[in-house]
């Protein structure tokens, strides 16, 4: 090792030292996590509260100028307290390596979720972006931009909590901002491509970016290059959701385009009020209920008059064949006596009407679902938005009053984590 240029002695230390090392006489490295160019991230054990963490680690090798950024990026992510939010603990140096101390969130990035499993059901995608949305309020409220909002930087831990991670590229959203155009060209907003500096309304064209590939499985425009990618986004047009994934309602399709507004000043004042409107109108999507009656449109070619004519008799045809048919069944029944006529199997089987059960503890709603027939287990999902009791029903699908047929499954919508019991399972969507 004496004989080797002093750079690869360098490399050679780093291969060999971080897992064990010691940082600061308090963080063991256990296992790597993450790298990339700028450093690396690691599961580490704090020693003195003995606890498992997450470090992100910036080599020796990082300029002046990338110090101090991630010495920012550090202030702000702990300014910024909330349940959807990677919680900073600490920060330090350890000889020439400069390290960040955060919560360690065991679960997948969004990236990940959607390259194993495409396109998520739109409501599913809403509670998502609902939780990422409060975590960019609680930014701005503490005065702080993102500016890298993207699926990669969103970790889903084992209870379906998201949360909002790197802030290595933030800005104040308080005092001079900068112009400096840094983030991911993927996700980022046009008047940031234009060189006007990043706003609170720039985070959330990035957010409903993060919306559409998560209800499409794929990012707007995934197949083009960075360049022709960029002169898109300026062009004013934003993309449609309709166009990729079939059977989107045109409501789900509004908000995200609104979200996608070229101009700033079009789009939602806020990450919060983008998220309640795609909630509402994806709950609308997929909810189950009764139908309203479609009334009859006529043709817009020529011959109407013919086709409604055509229709008339036709229905009076049909008309008279059914009272035709009822005649002979009634004379048939007379001649037949007093034997009372079999059971019709449609009538057997016919629809039962949902109780219901909102407000009630979980368990109890699940049991009077399957006593009035839904199918067993009944699932169950965390309302991210949901405010009341722990563990009770804040809505149910499908709604109560709503006709059902017999071992259909039912799903109920809950407030708080750790609920569950004999007569429910939780939903892994």
């Amino acid at each position: 090792m004496k004989d080797m240029p002093n750079d690869e002695l360098a490399a050679a230390k780093r291969e060999d030292a971080p897992e064990g090392r010691l940082l600061a006489d308090r963080y063991r490295l256990t296992v790597r996590i993450d790298e990339g160019g700028a450093g690396e991230v690691w599961q580490a054990r704090d020693e003195r509260l003995g606890r498992d963490v997450a470090i992100k680690l910036l080599g020796a090798n990082a300029d002046d100028a990338f110090r101090e950024r991630f010495a920012d990026e550090a202030r702000r992510a702990a300014s910024v307290i909330h349940p959807n939010v990677v919680t900073v603990f600490d920060e330090g140096r350890d000889g020439a390596d400069a390290f960040m101390v955060m919560e360690l969130v065991r679960g997948r990035t969004l990236r990940d979720v959607v390259a194993d499993r495409g396109p998520l059901r739109p409501h599913e995608a809403a509670r998502i972006v609902a939780q990422i949305a409060a975590a960019l309020d609680a930014a701005h409220e503490a005065g702080v931009i993102h500016c890298d909002v993207k699926p990669a930087n969103v970790i889903v831990d084992q209870q379906g909590t998201a949360k909002l991670t790197d802030f290595g590229i933030a800005r104040a959203a308080r005092g001079p901002r900068e112009h400096e155009l840094i983030g991911t060209a993927r996700y980022i907003a046009p008047e940031r491509i234009e060189g006007k500096a990043p706003t609170e309304r720039s985070d959330v064209y990035s957010l409903g970016l993060v919306a559409y590939e998560l209800i499409a499985g794929r990012p707007p425009n995934a197949e083009m290059e960075t360049e022709d990618l960029l002169r898109v986004r300026l062009d004013g047009r934003a993309p449609s959701l309709r166009s990729v994934r079939v059977g989107i309602n045109e409501e789900i399709d509004t908000v995200i385009a609104k979200a996608l507004a070229r101009d700033p000043q079009a789009r939602y004042a806020s990450a919060g009020a983008f998220a309640r409107d795609l909630l509402a109108a994806s709950q609308r999507d997929d909810a189950t209920g009764v139908l309203p009656p479609v009334s009859a449109r006529p043709l817009r070619a020529g011959g109407r008059r013919e086709f409604r004519v055509d229709t008339t008799i036709a229905l009076l045809a049909i008309v008279a064949v059914l009272i035709a048919t009822l005649a002979v069944f009634a004379s048939f029944q007379g001649r037949a006596g007093n034997t009372p006529p079999a059971a019709s199997p449609v009538a057997s089987a016919a629809a039962r009407v949902a109780p219901n059960v909102v407000g009630k503890n979980l368990n109890q709603a699940a049991n009077e679902l399957i006593a009035a027939g839904f199918r067993s287990p009944v699932p169950w999902q965390v309302d991210p938005l949901a405010r009341g009791t722990a563990c009770s029903v804040v809505r149910q699908e499908p709604a109560a009053g709503t006709a059902f047929a017999v071992g259909a499954e039912a799903r109920l919508f809950i407030v708080g984590n750790n609920c569950g019991g004999n007569s429910g399972k939780k939903d892994k969507d």
